[in-house]
């Protein structure tokens, strides 16, 4: 398997694990990781998603050019179900990379070492971001002579101010994690030893709270971000005044006032 899935109680841990290629995105692995956050997505039980590395060294390289140049440039027909999926459904490729991000869930990544280009694109698509002290991030493709299309032209500008992100895009430099959460991209950075603690601990405060809230401040958050302020309040209203009126809020008010932890159903 290219892809790791376990749930940590109410945490789906959904792991990167291609050594071979670096954690290079194939069609293999943009297969399972797609399956992994539409099951993440569908079970009650996950109430929020970690996205890491399972290897040492590396977040991800980045598109796997060899396996997608030939079939995109119809070099030679897929030869794989991977292969014949990607080609059959050219959208896949962008929700598995999260472009754009459909979960109902918070997605948090948590980046170690070199994170490059797809993966780079990848983690933008999430929700919240920690790294490591030695995380780098690249957006090459200017360098190689093509035009990123994994959705960073439209993500990194509204993560990070304009300027900067059109400098990430057009110098395909390296940029280090106290760079990026200087510029906002990211919410933590942390000692290397430090960093799956810290996204889980954070993960879990998150999936502690009441799941309809959490549910609706992501959709608002996701779907508000083109609106103007009168259509993005009653977006805000249509969202959340059910929320008010779930078993989760009847849960919530009753465990303060019994001063206990609340045990929130998920439900309205």
């Amino acid at each position: 398997m290219s892809l790791l899935y376990e749930k940590d109680g109410f945490i789906a841990k959904v792991g990167l694990n291609r050594p071979e290629a670096k954690n290079a995105l194939n069609p293999q692995l943009l297969m399972e990781l797609l399956e992994a956050w539409r099951e993440a997505d569908r079970d009650d039980q996950v109430r929020a998603v970690v996205l890491y590395s399972a290897l040492p060294d590396i977040f991800c390289a980045g598109m796997d050019l060899k396996s997608f140049i030939p079939i995109l440039t119809r070099a030679r027909g897929p030869e794989t179900e991977a292969e014949r999926w990607i080609v059959e459904n050219p959208e896949a490729a962008d929700l598995a990379m999260l472009k754009p991000n459909t979960l109902s869930k918070p997605v948090l990544a948590a980046v170690h070492g070199y994170c490059l280009t797809g993966g780079f694109e990848t983690v933008m698509g999430a929700d919240l971001r920690l790294a490591s002290e030695d995380a780098v991030f690249q957006m090459r493709e200017a360098s190689l002579g093509i035009m990123p299309t994994g959705g960073s032209n439209i993500y990194l500008p509204r993560t990070v101010a304009p300027c900067r992100a059109l400098e990430i895009l057009l110098t395909a430099d390296n940029y280090s994690a106290d760079r990026l959460y200087e510029w906002g991209f990211l919410n933590r950075v942390v000692p290397g030893e430090k960093l799956m603690d810290e996204t889980m601990a954070m993960a879990e405060k998150i999936a502690a709270n009441g799941p309809l809230a959490v549910r609706g401040i992501i959709r608002c958050h996701r779907e508000g971000r083109d609106l103007t302020y009168k259509d993005g309040f009653n977006l805000e209203r249509e969202i959340g005044l059910p929320v008010f009126g779930s078993r989760d809020a009847r849960e919530g008010v009753q465990a303060q006032r019994e001063k206990r932890p609340p045990n929130f159903p998920g439900r309205f």
